[in-house]
């Protein structure tokens, strides 16, 4: 469980980056976090990690405070997928996986091994273990940075914007493919996206930010589609667009989806 609580972040310069954000995420859900950029959400997610350290408020694990962690300790206990991958590029993609372990002197055969069954785990040949990550695609080293950040085997992955980088087909494949770890993992993720679709998607919990970091709303996917709070939830989800308004015609004995448009989404069974 990740509590937030009144945390603020104000630079020296006076700029506010959050103010008085308070959240509690359920143990082995999903919190996806979105907004326009500059709303507070990547200084929001690092705040767990403290990376970024609030000017006020707290932030625990399990109803501990992380500020009395060690810092170090506490990044190597929680999983972390940047947007870019992040991997070293020196390192071949197992030492890249491995990482964390070594770090925390969990060295030899046993270590190399599990680290080949999590580029499995991710859908990865683990005949790619030699490589670079130069050698890879872009959707292929995102892959890598989520095995990498499961090395550790930690109850947190926070994952910022991970999936921006690649086409809209391999974007769509890593949403798949991380529903289904969850599914066969349980983490507690808080997963930072611009994208209101990706949000829906992926999340137990949606918190829509302003800025500010202020919450306009939070909820559940239908629950906010349904009843947004105000006029700026409703044009951020876009639930005035047609996208979003749909209804079902029978065509051929089989249930269609189609938007206000008349564009055919798909086949309910």
């Amino acid at each position: 469980m990740i509590e937030f609580e009144s945390v603020s972040k104000i630079y020296p310069s006076g700029a506010i980056a959050v103010e008085e954000f308070s959240l509690l995420i359920p143990s082995h859900s999903v919190c996806t976090l979105v907004g326009s950029s500059g709303c507070g959400k990547t200084t929001l997610l690092r705040m767990v990690n403290r990376m970024v350290t609030p000017s006020s408020g707290r932030v625990l694990i399990d109803s501990e405070d992380i500020a009395a962690a060690d810092a170090v300790e506490l990044r190597r206990s929680i999983g972390y997928v940047l947007q870019s991958g992040g991997l070293l590029p020196h390192r071949t993609i197992l030492d890249n996986v491995i990482t964390v372990p070594v770090l925390k002197g969990r060295k030899g055969s046993a270590t190399r091994a599990h680290g080949l069954e999590l580029l499995e785990l991710v859908g990865l040949d683990p005949a790619i273990a030699t490589r670079y990550p130069a050698q890879l695609s872009g959707g292929q080293q995102q892959r890598v940075g989520v095995a990498r950040a499961l090395a550790a085997d930690p109850n947190i992955l926070l994952m910022d914007e991970p999936f921006g980088a690649v086409d809209p087909i391999i974007r769509r494949e890593l949403q798949t493919e991380l529903t289904r770890l969850q599914t066969e993992l349980g983490k507690t993720i808080v997963f930072v996206t611009h994208d209101i679709d990706e949000a829906f998607r992926l999340g137990d919990q949606v918190v829509v930010l302003r800025s500010g970091g202020h919450i306009a709303q939070q909820g559940t996917p239908e629950e906010i589609t349904s009843a947004p709070a105000d006029s700026f939830v409703s044009d951020f989800v876009g639930a005035d667009l047609g996208g979003r308004r749909l209804h079902a015609i029978t065509e051929s004995d089989r249930t269609v989806i189609v938007d206000a448009d008349g564009k055919p989404l798909g086949v309910l069974r």
